[in-house]
């Protein structure tokens, strides 16, 4: 299947995945204990359990409501993961916007770059009425890029897969 292009930004491409991306993702995300510090269950997954998430959670056919591949416009390198994924985490239907880049690729300001491209996306494109983001308590640098993209602390949580999140969360302006 062809991949379809999601969102495109001045430096970023974020598009539909397809099954050979997982080796990439696994090299440099999945099994990074550094970056899946801060992510998921706070811990490199196996390669079954981020060949089961790449399967259930990423966008394989271009829908633009799943995760997708995060690569740099151009080159087309690879440099993590982002998108919407669904959440009941706060009682109502919703999505969480994410981002996921390998460690070479942080500090750049591609986090804040895809994130305002995926608020947009959600609210505007997609007509989500607000969209969430869940970030370890301890994770400064994205609750620092997830207020600076206009989203507001809104509880902490307790899930059964990923511990105790802190939640942000931004409104489509009426």
């Amino acid at each position: 299947m062809q991949t379809v292009h999601i969102i495109a930004t001045n430096r970023l491409v974020l598009r539909s995945a397809s099954n050979s991306d997982l080796d990439q993702l696994y090299d440099i995300v999945f099994s990074d204990p550094e970056v899946m510090s801060q992510a998921f269950e706070g811990k490199p997954l196996s390669r079954k359990q981020a060949a089961d998430f790449f399967t259930s959670s990423f966008d394989l056919d271009g829908n633009g409501m799943q995760l997708g591949i995060l690569t740099l416009k151009g080159s087309g390198t690879v440099i993590g993961f982002a998108g919407l994924l669904e959440s009941t985490a706060i009682g109502k239907q919703d999505f969480e916007i994410g981002f996921v880049l390998g460690r070479e690729f942080w500090g750049k300001g591609y986090a804040t770059e895809i994130g305002l491209a995926q608020i947009e996306h959600g609210l505007v494109q997609k007509k989500c009425a607000r969209l969430l983001a869940f970030v370890a308590p301890k994770n400064e640098a994205s609750k620092s890029t997830l207020l600076k993209i206009g989203m507001q602390h809104h509880s902490t949580i307790e899930t059964s897969s990923r511990g105790m999140r802190d939640v942000y969360i931004v409104y489509r302006k009426k």
